[in-house]
């Protein structure tokens, strides 16, 4: 059955979702930030490497993507936007893969598939599926690395790991997350294979005493660890080196368009991100509720210290982008025009819910290694808080990454009820594109709201 769902998965999706892309590709040629990637990737398409818009803040890899188009002559829009559904096809099969393996069982084969259809239809990522956007691709290049990584062939992993930097710039911090986490595996490992010789009870952790004490005293072991990295995390070096070479000289991570995208803390982009998982990861949601009030009451007076914390950050570090009251073609301008700017009130009256949406992530993640745990909000941190943007396109891979890793369970109401709304919001995101425009001054075409 495992072989069976490798093939239904990817080409039942494309299937399922080719009659709504042409009906998306009917709508316009340009839609939103289509107006700087279809341009540039017809320009590269056709070999005119030459041509740059200056506006494009990534590497070019989405743009280098759209030359297996040439030899069939299909250097148009419809082209470049079916690239990205073709990206999403492949991203279903993946999902599956990974979610197949982080599940070690649970459920079966037709639970991994559940999981993956689930992933593949997120709203906001399945809305850019139909467009020629860098997230698709970007999501499709990082699962590969992730999928090879996890596998332990860290050459065809570096490949992917490169190709995803290539695509966007802060797929870095992943392939630094990944690198972070063989490090320290390999440095439990070797400990714990020490361990076994000198007949120790205790445990091996990360956060542990022994670990560290068995390396202090063994320089043998100290070495024997560093040929273990090095030959394993090598092929990342050569990334994550070079990478930290281009922002020295270039000054930003951002290529193009800089003032617009200067690296500003941001704190509060976490508790964004955590409602966000919480909202659309609702399996987990459900699951875990009962089990982070229960934590959070276990342990109230720290809890009342975190809320502060977090009340503390949401006064002295709120930002808001120019970009973000100004583009009325996206959800997260309304919901801060009615929301978050309308009532001064608001922002405050949301520590709670991020604080319970922070500790229902951790609960969903509390079955994982030490070093997953470690590194996976290092991450967070990395690729969410140097932005003074919210856009939810940039929570998408980070979401992705905790919704595969969420603690196993046999399938159930939950489940089907995430499923369920993610189809609801599809329906009613596509019908608000398709029947609501509006002009802007400077532009004859309509404009529509995405996400």
């Amino acid at each position: 059955m495992h072989g069976s769902w490798k093939y239904a998965l990817p080409i039942g999706f494309v299937l399922y979702s080719l009659p709504l892309f042409l009906r998306v590709n009917s709508t316009s040629d340009y839609i939103v930030d289509e107006e700087f990637h279809i341009p540039q990737g017809l320009a590269f398409c056709n070999k005119n490497f030459d041509v740059w818009d200056s506006k494009i803040t990534t590497f070019p890899g989405l743009y280098f993507i759209a030359l297996v188009l040439h030899p069939f002559n299909w250097c148009n829009v419809t082209g470049l936007r079916l690239l990205s559904l073709a990206g999403a096809g492949i991203n279903i099969l993946l999902l599956y893969k990974i979610r197949r393996r982080t599940l070690a069982g649970v459920g079966g084969n037709a639970y991994a598939a559940h999981e993956a259809i689930t992933l593949s239809v997120l709203p906001p990522l399945y809305f850019f599926s139909h467009l020629y956007y860098t997230d698709t691709l970007s999501l499709t290049m990082v699962l590969l690395f992730y999928n090879y990584w996890q596998q332990e062939a860290h050459l065809p992993a570096s490949v992917f790991a490169a190709a995803s930097v290539l695509m966007r710039q802060t797929n870095i911090v992943w392939v630094c997350m990944c690198t972070g986490i063989t490090v320290l595996d390999t440095l439990t490992i070797k400990c714990a294979k020490t361990r076994t010789r000198t007949s120790s009870k205790k445990n091996i952790r990360i956060f542990g005493r022994e670990l560290w004490l068995l390396l202090i005293s063994s320089p043998r072991l100290v070495c024997s660890c560093f040929l273990s990295i090095l030959a394993k995390c090598c092929f990342y070096a050569s990334i994550i080196l070079p990478f930290i070479g281009f922002i020295y000289i270039n000054g930003s991570i951002v290529v193009g368009d800089k003032n617009a995208h200067e690296a500003e803390v941001h704190l509060p982009q976490l508790f964004y991100f955590a409602v966000f998982a919480a909202v659309f990861g609702i399996s987990n949601t459900l699951r875990q509720f009962r089990t982070a009030v229960a934590l959070l009451r276990r342990h109230f007076l720290l809890a009342i210290l975190a809320a502060a914390i977090i009340f503390a950050v949401v006064h002295l570090n709120t930002m808001i982008h120019p970009y973000l009251l100004a583009d009325n073609r996206h959800y997260t301008f309304y919901i801060w025009r009615r929301l978050y700017g309308r009532f001064w009130w608001f922002r405050y009256a949301m520590v709670p819910v991020y604080l319970l949406a922070i500790t229902i992530i951790y609960s969903g993640l509390r079955h994982m290694s030490d070093s997953f745990k470690l590194m996976y909000p290092l991450a967070l941190v990395l690729v969410l808080c140097f932005q003074r943007l919210l856009e939810l396109r940039y929570f998408l891979v980070p979401y992705v990454l905790f919704r595969l890793h969420t603690r196993p369970a046999r399938k159930g109401f939950a489940e089907w009820l995430e499923l369920g709304v993610h189809l609801l919001l599809n329906v009613a995101t596509f019908y608000i594109y398709f029947t609501k425009e509006f002009y802007w001054q400077n532009y004859s075409t309509p404009q529509r709201i995405i996400w």
